[in-house]
Order: structure tokens, then sequence, then C-alpha cells
């Protein structure tokens, strides 16, 4: 079972494959969301059960570690759910914050046992029945905050109630013998098949959305994500990238860019004009093709429009130009393009790049719509010198936010900022 399994736990359809890692994220993104409110629930809960086991936990040296401990657990749980954004930065893998809240919700579980265990011997049939109706109402709303995830539903529940089970084979509350430990076996078993029933159900909704996304994002000729999703895509995105460059997270040693890579076909009008507009698609679905196999797997590759696409290489080092465009550039020259008819041709392609964040030293300082503007006045560039050319913009000599400043006030072909070299060309 690899990671994706623990928390998506349920088969998939095929179609529904490409969507594992989408679906993942969404479910532990809805993890998060819907702990809020059952953790300061169980803040509560944890001062109630101060109030009964107050007097045993004086006489236990047992408890008077482990409870203590229990409540700051839950405690930090809280301010991790509610500070879920900040630890998105850090552990930006969605498998990393499902396996922290997994260890917490497991460590949660063990001490709550362990604190029954302990109390239980101790109390009276009262107590005993207050301890447990607050212990159920716990579990109801673990089964469906915890839904998401199965596994940090089991993390929980199966050691606190396994625990209250026990403690009642032990310690049989009003002579009812093995009959209540059978209870409440049978109880927590009920609330599995609830919290399974509620994860089926919202992975439903998850994947029927992300297929309806799925369609809104493509181009239906290529298959490629469209213009849509790029601002879907670099809204929640560029936040991210910004954070990690200004806030230097001591976990991340090397701070990455995004490349945006604009790819125009040289002459394409010629081949509709004398193949067909047929031959045309035809050699577009083949580009598409070709450019997903000339990227690394985490980028994504859309179509912009016409003949016209668009590639944003994440993590990239910032290097000019790219590695990916060098490499798009050469590979789409020597490609051979296959007609309906059976002819082969050859294409060239004029490339314009720039990078986000545009300054390292000023991340901040240019939002990805207008680092995106500069990629496409670089593609106009090498059309310009005559096509088939790699261009992009990248950061001159001078202090950043001046630097900034003087592009977000200068022409829009910036050519007072290149004479000036507040900016170069390459």
């Amino acid at each position: 079972m690899n990671s994706v399994d623990w928390i998506a736990p349920l088969r998939l359809a095929p179609e529904d494959h490409p969507h594992l890692e989408a679906l993942h994220t969404s479910l532990v993104a809805e993890l998060y969301e819907r702990s809020r409110m059952p953790l300061v629930i169980m803040l509560g809960a944890m001062a109630l059960f101060f109030g009964l086991l107050r007097d045993i936990i004086a006489a236990s040296l047992a408890l008077r570690i482990l409870f203590p401990i229990l409540v700051a657990l839950v405690f930090l749980r809280t301010v991790l759910v509610i500070k879920r954004e900040a630890l998105a930065v850090t552990f930006p893998q969605t498998v990393h914050r499902h396996m922290i809240f997994l260890t917490g919700a497991l460590g949660e579980g063990l001490l709550l046992g362990a604190v029954l265990l302990a109390a239980f011997p101790h109390l009276d049939p009262g107590r005993f029945l207050l301890m447990c109706l607050c212990m159920m109402g716990v579990a109801a709303v673990t089964a469906i905050s915890l839904s998401p995830s199965p596994a940090s539903y089991g993390a929980v529940m199966v050691p606190s109630l396994g625990a209250l089970a026990l403690a009642g084979v032990f310690h049989p509350p009003f002579g009812l013998g093995l009959l209540f430990p059978t209870m409440v076996l049978f109880f927590m078993v009920a609330l599995g098949a609830v919290s399974l029933h509620v994860h089926k159900s919202l992975q439903r909704t998850i994947l029927l959305t992300l297929r309806l996304q799925d369609l809104s994002l493509r181009d239906h000729l290529t298959g490629l994500r469209n213009r849509r999703f790029l601002t879907e895509f670099m809204q929640e995105e560029s936040p991210r990238v910004i954070r990690r460059w200004v806030f230097k997270d001591p976990f991340i040693q090397t701070r990455r860019s995004i490349s945006l890579i604009l790819v125009d076909l040289d002459h394409f009008k010629k081949i509709n004009d004398h193949f067909g507009h047929a031959a045309g698609d035809a050699v577009l679905i083949q580009v598409a093709q070709l450019l997903k196999e000339i990227v690394r797997k985490p980028d994504i590759v859309l179509r912009w429009g016409g003949e016209e696409f668009l590639v944003l290489a994440l993590d990239s080092d910032r290097v000019a130009p790219p590695g990916t465009s060098v490499r798009i550039h050469e590979r789409m020259a020597r490609h051979d393009f296959i007609l309906p008819s059976g002819e082969t041709i050859r294409l060239t392609c004029s490339v314009g790049f720039a990078l986000f964040p545009f300054h390292p030293e000023y991340p901040e300082g240019l939002g990805w719509q207008q680092v995106f503007q500069m990629a496409d006045k670089s593609l106009y560039h090498a059309k310009e010198e005559g096509r088939n050319r790699l261009r992009g913009f990248l950061p001159g000599e001078g202090e950043p936010r001046e630097i900034i400043a003087a592009l977000e006030t200068m022409d829009p072909d910036y050519t007072r900022a290149r004479e000036t070299g507040l900016i170069q060309l390459v």
C-alpha cells in the first residue's frame, strides 16, 4: 500500500486514476478543515475529564504524568490544524501533512486509552457512566470529522475505545459482565462503518468535482490544460513560491523558481494552407505529445491558443535559459511530424521565457501576471528577430526595488529598462 492509499483506501475506477493525487490533496485539506472544531471540543472534554478525575489524578502518579501530556498533545494538534496554511509552507508534500496528522491522532488515541485504563479501576458507577457518555460523544464527533482519513480515525478510536472495552472486562459496571465490552466493540464497529460511508460519499463528491474541473480546464483537441487552468494554478502556487523565498524556511535548502516558457510554432499557417486544417490539428496533437515527453513529470504543459503553448517548469533552477526551454527548442527542430496523408514535415519554434519570482532578492516585487507578460514580450522579440530563436528577460544590474519600480512604470516593451541595464534580454 503506497502513501496515497492510506488517505484514500477505497478502490477507484480506472478513469479516476489521473485524479488520485488531487483526491489525496483534497482529502487531507478536508481532514484539517473538519478537525478544527472537534479538536476544540476535545479540549473541552479534557476539562470535563479533569473535573471527573481530579481526586484520582491527585492520587495516581501515572495519571499525573499521562493526563498533562494528553492535554498538551490535543492543544498542539489544535494549533496545527488552525495554522494549517503555515504548515503547508513548511511541509508542501501532502503525504507529509497527512503523516503529521496521523501521528498526532495515534498519539492522542494511545494516551487517551492509557488514561482510561489508569482511571477506570478507581471510578464509582456514576462517574464511570459519565466517562462512558463523554467518550461516546467524542467518538461520534470523531467519526465524522476524521472521515476524510480512515487511518486517522482508526488511530484515535481503536486505542481509546479498545481501552474502554478492556476496562469493562476487568471492571464490569453495573454487573453487566462481558455485555458491556461487547456493546463498546459493537459501537466502535458501527461508528467505523459510518465513518467509511461518509468517507466514500466524500470521495465520490471530490472525484465528481475533479472530473468537472478537468473538463473545464482542458483543451478539447490536445487534451492539455488551457488558459483558465493557468489562472487557477498560479493563484494558489505563486504565494507558496514567494513565501519560500521571503521567509527563508530552514527546512528548504534550495529555493527554486517557476519557469514560464511560451512556445510558438513558426509559420504554422502554411501547414493549414497547404495540407488542410486536419493536418494542422494532427500536428498540434503531436506537438502536445512531444512537449509532454520533453518536460519533467511535475511540469505542466498548456495549450495557450492556436499554435502557441505554455510550459510551467516547476522547481526550476535560476539559470538562463532554463534547461527545459533549451530542450524544447532543440527537440522541436529535429522531430518528424506525420501528416494524415503519411507525409512527414519538420517545424521550428520560437521560445520566450521568464522566471517567477523575477528577482530573487525581491521576490514579492512582481506578480506572476507581470512575469508572464515578460515571457510574452520575450517571445515577441524571438519572432521579430527572425523566428526559431530562444529569448528571455532577466533582472540586470541595480538595486532590486529600483528594478521592480522601473518595470512597473516604464513602457510595455521594456525598451528603456533594457537601455538602462535594469533588465537584460538573453
